[in-house]
């Protein structure tokens, strides 16, 4: 099965304030450029792969990884320029942790795929749980036992007397 996945980057325009001030910081000795630079080379670095089993965020050199089984929520905030641009941030939320994905274009949209290929993911896990489960051991009724006892006793493993003795036990 070939590994469904694509590739997330964050939007420009969720730093809109960021590149409005380094605009207005241009004349001042070229800091404004100096600010756009970096907040472009920041966003450059992150990205976020989504795949059929996990969602990886990578940002610099850190990379945080989150299985889809274990996403129980996303919450999605929204300041009101982000509102304009029709992005935001989603948090998604596992028990122990969290994963901040910044700058998400339509993050309504995209936090209810991911909340549906959670749910696939987990009913997958629970199939596969069911087939590899292993089959409980019955123990040997008292039809095997006398068979196995049988057995011994052709193969001669057992004396006659021995063999006497032994089955007058099943015959109860």
């Amino acid at each position: 099965m070939a590994d469904k996945s694509f590739i997330i980057y964050p939007e420009k325009t969720h730093h809109f304030w960021w590149f409005f001030a380094g605009i207005l910081l241009i004349p001042l000795l070229g800091a404004g450029i100096y600010i756009i630079y970096k907040k472009l080379r920041e966003l450059s670095s992150i990205t976020y792969k989504i795949t059929d089993q996990q969602i990886t965020g990578i940002d610099h050199n850190i990379t945080d990884t989150i299985e889809l089984a274990d996403i129980h929520s996303i919450d999605i905030y929204k300041r009101w320029i982000d509102k304009k641009f029709n992005i935001g941030t989603l948090y998604i939320n596992t028990d122990s942790r969290s994963l901040k994905m910044l700058g998400i274009k339509n993050p309504d949209n995209l936090s209810s795929m991911i909340m549906t290929a959670a749910e696939a993911e987990r009913l997958r896990l629970a199939e596969i749980s069911k087939i590899n489960k292993p089959q409980p051991v019955v123990p040997p009724g008292n039809l095997d036992r006398l068979d196995y006892l049988t057995g011994l006793w052709q193969q001669g493993l057992i004396s006659d007397d021995d063999f006497k003795k032994e089955r007058k036990h099943f015959e109860n």
